[in-house]
């Protein structure tokens, strides 16, 4: 990992993010000698396949009880709903 001191890397920002997003590069940033942050490229998001979606909904936690009062909460609320209406008509 690539020691640089903050101002060096607030004048290069543009190419240091560059090597990072392309070249996977990491820096350490120091001030005053003292490493005080990293600059690493972002984790790749972790993308779930369709057929591992029933075993993912199988470790949620189940509502229980309260999955009949969220239903009837939801009913309540789409019956309390006013229809918008144009005020040009």
């Amino acid at each position: 990992m690539e020691e640089i001191n903050v101002t060096q890397a607030a004048r290069q920002l543009s190419n240091l993010l560059n090597r990072v997003a392309y070249q996977g590069a990491s820096f350490e940033l120091t001030r005053g000698g003292r490493r005080i942050a990293r600059l690493v490229p972002a984790a790749p998001a972790k993308h779930v396949q369709v057929s591992e979606l029933n075993a993912l909904f199988a470790r949620l936690p189940a509502l229980g009880d309260d999955a009949e009062q969220f239903e009837r909460d939801i009913a309540d609320a789409e019956t309390a709903l006013v229809e918008d209406r144009d005020p040009w008509q």
